[in-house]
């Protein structure tokens, strides 16, 4: 199995993509990439900030990474947040 699953934020309540995230650590994902784009980069960031506040020291940071990518014409920026679930 791969090591690292993915959340694409989109237009969902918050709430499924926590419930999402979780699935894939029960899954036995060690790795979840959260990634949003456009306006739903805050929703991505409310998610990484929900996990933690219920996993608290059970979830670790990796990497964040943020950039832009032209998409039919127009710059779309986004944010990756890698997290861990720290055993």
């Amino acid at each position: 199995m791969s090591e690292q699953g993915e959340v694409s934020v989109g237009s969902k309540p918050l709430g499924d993509y926590i419930v999402s995230a979780a699935i894939l650590f029960n899954q036995g994902y060690r790795r979840v990439l959260i990634r949003g784009k456009g306006n739903n980069i805050s929703k991505a960031v409310a998610l990484y900030n929900a996990l933690k506040e219920r996993m608290g020291e059970a979830l670790r940071l990796v990497d964040v990474r943020i950039g832009s990518n032209e998409v039919r014409g127009r710059i779309v920026s986004y944010i990756e947040i890698l997290i861990e679930r720290a055993y």
